[in-house]
């Protein structure tokens, strides 16, 4: 009787080591599911095989962490309440983190949020206190360097190119602290002006607007009248030309007629200087209605009168 009872009790004892180490010493692994195993607090190994797995009763710790998720870190704004079947999910603000400084010294409102996938999952567990946080740091700190090189306009209109410039430097920075993480995308939602200055830059906008109307129609003033004046101009500058030549060829052809006198003159200065007179005396005599010759006599008494028109005395 003795010895079936110490039978029970060997086969209790068994039966409840059994039943101990399958619920201490076993787990399962889902598909999306790595496992970190600690000893004695030391990380030891990660298991990345779905299935079940054997572990070291009260000795070794399992930590299981989904990495196939896409884990999502909001900037600028946080999540109030959750989406459900019949509302969708609100923000509030955080305006500590929106307000961003560009070029210039000026001030823009930016929301954005950054997704991720972890890739190890050891580090993501235990390299850091507050993954999520470090992420929203890093991102803050990459952001607000980009940001700062970029004219206003460009902040303005550009966000999905800065989204591209911050993603690679984000990530570097991440793997620098060892976090186990990719960034799998960075997303600008809002970058807009804070609304104390939206009034101030529409009307920047404008007075730019006006401007580059007022250049407008100056360009096109310039392209009517420009072309006129130009021709104008060489209308003006042939005409000063010819009547260069034509004055230069008179002056050279009275040169000559000069010239071809004088030579006479030399050879007869009498009958030149006669021939002269008389030529002179018809072009002066030709020009006038009315023509007197008056003359004194030898002894300088006597008038000597004779109209050679008398019909125009009438």
């Amino acid at each position: 009787m003795e010895k079936t009872i110490t039978n029970v009790v060997v086969i209790v004892v068994i039966l409840a080591l059994l039943a101990f180490i399958g619920v201490n010493g076993i787990y399962n692994l889902g598909n999306t599911e790595h496992a970190v195993i600690q000893r004695f607090g030391e990380v030891v190994n990660t298991v990345d095989e779905p299935g079940i797995h054997f572990k070291i009763p009260v000795i070794d710790k399992v930590t299981t962490q989904n990495v196939q998720n896409l884990y999502s870190v909001q900037y600028g704004y946080q999540i109030a309440t959750s989406a459900t079947t019949t509302d969708a999910a609100t923000y509030v603000d955080v305006d500590e983190e929106r307000i961003v400084l560009t070029e210039g010294g000026y001030l823009v409102d930016v929301g954005a949020i950054v997704q991720y996938r972890i890739i190890d999952a050891a580090a993501y567990i235990f390299n850091c206190d507050d993954p999520e946080g470090t992420i929203r740091l890093a991102f803050e700190a990459v952001l607000r360097r980009n940001m700062q090189n970029k004219p206003l306009d460009v902040s303005l209109v550009q966000k999905d190119d800065i989204a591209v410039e911050v993603l690679p430097e984000l990530q570097r920075k991440l793997d620098a602290y060892g976090l186990g993480v990719k960034v799998d995308s960075v997303k600008l939602t809002d970058v807009l002006l804070p609304d104390p200055v939206q009034e101030a830059y529409d009307g920047v906008n404008i007075a730019r607007n006006e401007k580059d109307s007022l250049e407008l129609d100056a360009q096109k003033y310039s392209n009517e009248k420009l072309p006129k004046a130009n021709a104008d101009a060489t209308v003006l500058v042939n005409g000063a030309k010819a009547y260069k030549e034509t004055k230069v060829a008179q002056a050279k052809g009275d040169v000559l007629a000069f010239e071809q006198i004088l030579e006479k003159y030399q050879t007869s200065k009498e009958i030149t200087a006669r021939r002269l007179y008389i030529e002179m005396m018809e072009k002066v005599m030709s020009r006038t209605s009315k023509k007197f010759i008056i003359d004194l006599d030898s002894n300088g008494d006597m008038i000597k009168y004779l109209p050679l028109n008398p019909q125009s005395l009438n």
